[in-house]
């Protein structure tokens, strides 16, 4: 199984042997060089582009302009040059901070230093590699908390939730650059809360929600409104009982029901589902499996494989990753691991994997 995306450029020319074709990003000024020759017998040439940077990456979307020059066979540049646009479209994705439409996993030192790993599924692997980190800033130590929790902000990229050590919550806006705007304050208050975990529209309104466990074991519903400056409407508490789990996380729809969906997981290393009624209500629970305590940390990868159906990513203790897809079958949610290639230890050097 493949996922790419391709764009197809053709130009019917006079004259000519080969052609340079730049592809430049509107938003981020990112170019891509193609060179291509005249298809055999024609004066056609055409360009099947992949959408990939120089790295292998999927580009963001966006608008997109291309400028197209000439040369002879050996190499004399022809007075001809043409430009034009398109605009590339793929579904937005959870935890994508720069809008190319591929989980990006992000990592805090112990130093307080944050870094962002793009990664790319192709042929039924998902790939994450070391030289594709990106280092988003120092100060990160400041916070006991960071969720990535999808679209908050009414944009097309992944936000991010910080709770520094007095209990204030901070919303981080993604640029679509891979990057941050700059911090908007949602509130105090939020020592309260044990675990935290976002991503998924439980309410069925389109909106992105923030599911929180009090230390008292109560959880309750934070319903997204759409709007960065005010991102929650008033909570709604959902019941009691939610001591017994040392995880939660919103992983959105995977196992078919009408509104995203909830896995927890107990200090017996249980898996457990909670499948979305879609009225900001949770069904009764659904065993997935035992085991699941060898796992540090489980995080919610949207829609890695492009089946349609959200993922998840467990970082096993030894810093090994694994992906399990989702079904949309609420008796069995989760295939089978399938590893995760990575050329680095995904939990050494850091203590947050978000």
């Amino acid at each position: 199984m493949t996922n790419r995306q391709y764009v197809w450029l053709e130009w019917q020319l006079t004259g000519g042997a080969w052609a340079k074709i730049v592809i430049r990003n509107v938003r981020t000024g990112q170019t891509t060089t193609e060179e291509v020759g005249t298809t055999s017998g024609t004066s056609t040439f055409r360009l099947s582009w992949d959408a990939l940077d120089s790295e292998g990456l999927e580009v963001p979307d966006g608008d997109y302009t291309w400028t197209i020059t000439t040369t002879t066979v050996d190499g004399t540049p022809l007075d001809f040059t043409a430009s034009g646009s398109f605009r590339l479209a793929r579904q937005p994705a959870a935890h994508d901070l720069n809008a190319n439409g591929t989980f990006d996993l992000l990592q805090r030192t112990r130093d307080g230093r944050l870094y962002r790993t793009d990664s790319t599924y192709f042929s039924g692997a998902l790939e994450l590699y070391a030289y594709r980190q990106q280092y988003m800033g120092p100060g990160w130590q400041v916070y006991d908390r960071i969720e990535a929790v999808g679209d908050l902000g009414g944009s097309t990229v992944s936000d991010l939730l910080a709770r520094d050590s007095a209990g204030v919550l901070w919303l981080y806006a993604g640029n679509g650059k891979g990057g941050f705007y700059s911090r908007i304050k949602v509130g105090p208050g939020w020592q309260v809360y044990s675990r935290i975990t976002g991503g998924s529209d439980l309410t069925g309104d389109g909106k992105t929600d923030l599911l929180a466990a009090d230390k008292a074991g109560v959880l309750w519903l934070h319903p997204g409104t759409g709007d960065a400056t005010r991102p929650f409407s008033a909570r709604k508490r959902l019941g009691a009982g939610w001591g017994v789990y040392n995880d939660i996380t919103a992983v959105g729809n995977i196992a078919g029901g009408p509104a995203g969906d909830l896995l927890a997981r107990d200090t017996a290393g249980v898996l457990w589902s909670y499948l979305g009624n879609g009225d900001g209500t949770l069904a009764p629970r659904t065993r997935v499996g035992g085991g699941w305590s060898t796992y540090s940390h489980l995080i919610a990868a949207g829609d890695v494989s492009k089946d349609g159906r959200p993922d998840l990513l467990a970082i096993h203790s030894n810093g090994n990753g694994y992906l399990y897809r989702g079904t949309g079958n609420w008796k069995t949610p989760l295939l089978s691991a399938q590893t995760a290639s990575t050329t680095y230890n995904l939990t050494f050097g850091f203590d947050l994997n978000i």
